[in-house]
């Protein structure tokens, strides 16, 4: 199966493809040249997406220096509002070849903190999706109380810490609140004999839509268990786009 190029360079880089949070959305994403930040109030760690540091306009070639700068200037747009650890994303297709590499050389460790872990899969889905198993609805949240079943469901998941999960928890009503008024984030919940079992979300993207999810707990949190909750959750949601980048 071919991927279009403009969906593999979404699930890659989703930062360039997604619509920035609207200004009132708690979370925040900074673009810089050749990455972006981003952060959540009260969340212990920010995340730093890396594309391309840029090379030297004559030798072509990537300085060390070059690396440390933008590593010092992550860390100083972090700090300012009062993050001290990141993630950092950096895929394969990132520049220069080895990124990764490099920046271990330079003293970073793979990230094994949950909610995170040191591997990020990112799958690409060209083509509708099937139904769920019988007896599962899936669908939009239609209510808050949906919508913090399911986050409940992501963090226990994900074995969100106590402090994180309360960061998360302080702002549910504003999310929820924006979500109802439309736009581009969408919150997913997978029912089954009436209770929430699942949840996912998506962002609508210029050339894809972003897709996350929590499996139900029955799963476990494996990837193919996330898979699988994804494509059950977004059996409906997703089957009108033909281009869509799952990211769990």
């Amino acid at each position: 199966m071919t991927i279009p190029e403009v969906v593999r360079q979404a699930a890659l880089f989703p930062e360039v493809d997604l619509p920035d949070p609207p200004p009132e959305h708690p979370y925040t994403i900074v673009h810089r040249d050749g990455y972006d930040v981003g952060f959540f109030p009260g969340l212990s760690f920010g995340q730093v997406s890396a594309r391309a540091i840029a090379e030297d306009a004559i030798e072509h070639t990537i300085a060390e220096d070059a690396i440390e700068h933008t590593i010092a200037e992550a860390r100083s747009l972090l700090a300012d509002y009062g993050k001290t650890q990141a993630a950092w994303m950096v895929p394969e297709a990132a520049s220069p070849a080895g990124l990764a590499d490099r920046l271990r050389g330079l003293g970073m460790v793979p990230y094994d903190e949950p909610p995170l872990e040191p591997r990020f899969a990112a799958m690409a889905v060209v083509t509708p999706t099937e139904p769920g198993p019988p007896g599962v609805e899936a669908r939009l949240a239609r209510t808050f109380e949906e919508f913090q079943a399911g986050n409940r469901l992501a963090v226990d998941a994900f074995e969100v810490s106590a402090d994180d999960r309360r960061a998360f928890e302080a702002q549910e009503q504003l999310m929820w609140d924006l979500e109802s008024d439309g736009g581009d984030f969408r919150t997913f919940v997978a029912l089954s004999c009436g209770s929430v079992v699942g949840c996912s979300s998506a962002i609508f993207g210029a050339n894809a839509v972003y897709l996350g999810a929590a499996p139900p707990a029955t799963l476990g949190a494996s990837p193919r268990a996330a898979e699988t909750a994804a494509r059950v959750l977004f059996g409906e949601g997703a089957a009108r786009w033909l281009s869509v980048a799952v990211i769990v």
